[in-house]
């Protein structure tokens, strides 16, 4: 199994003026040599030529991209529904940079049952099959729920049927490790679910949180997209997440979909003397090379204690 990261790792550095190029070498020097792409080019009118110059972008840098993400919204709210030709547009824009299928989220609308999650989800999926057909690109569905909102795709079982019931062979599963970790039992492990899943998953999100508390903790419900082992509370069994991949046969990579190092988007301003303070607002490009090159170092050491690590 080969290592991934998702390209959201830098998307604060794009921002803050890194080229493409250059963002992909930091990356590529951190030893990944594979990424999730972020579509955030979907969101404009005409994502092919961005999509070619980004299969260039890879080709120079020697990375693969096996899967992407399209941007993130509910299609399924009324004010949204003008929107969805950005799912669409993650299509063309795939289809034109090399990249084979995309992650597209689910929605939701407060107060809906599961079937009615069901059947609409479905239905917003099954419209995109036209733009699939035509590019050939695959739409990956990702698990996203828990009990306390109107998302009830939490479980392989669950994911599974939401894939069959699209029922078509370019649509298969993304196993969010870190989103199923929210309220997850202390009695169950993902292990379960992947078996649920077999062959449908094609893509993995993997990062580590602090989702599940038993009773009498205080529960944490943050998606937090941290390193595994990073946390004294993060509790992600990996063990149970790899031994399910091992057994169900799984092909795709083991992407981190982790984020560390970027601005700290959820850090409020210090100021003094009336000026902001913000020297340590993010990390030098460089020392996020090591960084992530302790991410390659430990996702080699995971795979390979299974035995499945391949460069």
């Amino acid at each position: 199994m080969k290592l991934s990261v998702s390209f959201c790792a830098v998307n604060g550095y794009l921002e803050g003026g890194l080229s493409y190029p250059d963002a992909l070498s930091a990356i590529r020097q951190s030893g990944f040599r594979h990424i999730d792409f972020d579509v955030k080019q979907a969101m404009a009118d005409d994502p092919e030529p961005w999509g070619c110059r980004v299969r260039r972008y890879l080709e120079d840098s020697g990375i693969c991209a096996p899967q992407a993400h399209s941007p993130i919204f509910n299609p399924l709210l009324p004010e949204n529904r003008a929107r969805w030709s950005t799912f669409e547009n993650s299509l063309l824009f795939c289809k034109a940079a090399g990249i084979p299928q995309v992650v597209v989220h689910p929605g939701a609308i407060d107060g809906n049952s599961r079937a009615e999650f069901f059947e609409n989800n479905i239905a917003f999926y099954r419209s995109l099959i036209p733009a699939c057909e035509q590019t050939g690109v695959g739409v990956l569905i990702e698990n996203i729920g828990n009990p306390a909102d109107p998302y009830f795709l939490a479980s392989g079982a669950d994911l599974a049927e939401m894939v069959d019931g699209v029922n078509h062979p370019l649509f298969t599963a993304c196993w969010d490790v870190g989103h199923a970790n929210h309220f997850w039992s202390a009695e169950s492990s993902q292990y379960a679910s992947l078996l649920a899943l077999g062959s449908r998953l094609t893509a993995l999100h993997v990062h580590d949180n602090c989702g599940y508390f038993p009773v009498g903790e205080r529960h944490n419900r943050i998606d937090m997209h941290t390193f595994p082992y990073a946390s004294l509370y993060s509790n992600v069994n990996f063990d149970a997440v790899i031994k399910g991949l091992c057994d169900i046969g799984y092909q795709g990579t083991f992407n981190f979909e982790v984020i560390a190092g970027n601005p700290r988007r959820y850090v409020s301003p210090f100021i003094i003397n009336g000026r902001e303070e913000n020297r340590l607002h993010m990390l030098p490009i460089e020392v996020f090379v090591h960084l992530y090159r302790a991410l390659y170092e430990t996702g080699k050491y995971m795979l390979s204690a299974y035995g499945v690590f391949e460069e």
